[in-house]
């Protein structure tokens, strides 16, 4: 009988360890927050925004790369994403990418989505910003490409993590993944 006791708990402690690992396998990206005390404006509501709290990636879990092949046509390409559930507390200002080709030889440019992201909200919302902290959350972007009357797009959907607020470490892991970015044009 106790056999039997101990072998059903063993049972569901492997069932709910398997469930909790794929659960974390399943996330692309650690996020955090830290205050930015830069000028923005909001174009959705056409103020500016002068203290703002930042929500960007630190670390991919399952590194995400794009790698574009072109000779010579020129291209623009551009990234939106949104943050999916109820709280819609951060939202991501239009990102306007370089172009690209043009030349007479063949070119490759490999682009990772996650250094693009960054997230933002005024600081008055930093109480439900809070409330996000050590959650998973659900990450929709596109990513478009424009070749003169050619369009392409690639549409993901992810699952992110946002750890709190950033330690020293990871700040300066996100301002290494900034460094990475080429040609890029934050609007507003």
């Amino acid at each position: 009988m106790c056999v039997q006791v101990i072998s059903k708990v063993f049972v569901f402690l492997l069932l709910f360890v398997g469930i909790s690992f794929a659960q974390r396998d399943s996330i692309m990206a650690d996020f955090c927050v830290y205050p930015d005390t830069s000028k923005l404006t909001d174009t959705s509501k056409f103020v500016k925004v002068k203290h703002i709290l930042r929500l960007s990636p630190y670390r991919d879990r399952i590194p995400l790369n794009i790698t574009l092949d072109f000779g010579s046509h020129s291209f623009s390409k551009g990234l939106s994403a949104s943050l999916l559930g109820s709280i819609k507390v951060f939202h991501f200002p239009l990102v306007l990418f370089g172009g690209g080709g043009g030349d007479w030889f063949r070119r490759k440019e490999s682009i990772s989505v996650y250094d693009y992201l960054d997230f933002y909200c005024d600081i008055k919302d930093s109480l439900p910003a809070i409330s996000m902290f050590d959650k998973t959350y659900s990450l929709h972007w596109e990513l478009d490409f424009k070749m003169n009357l050619q369009k392409q797009k690639i549409i993901g959907d992810n699952i992110i993590y946002i750890s709190g607020f950033c330690t020293d470490e990871q700040l300066k892991l996100i301002q290494e993944r900034k460094k990475k970015r080429k040609d890029v044009a934050i609007w507003p």
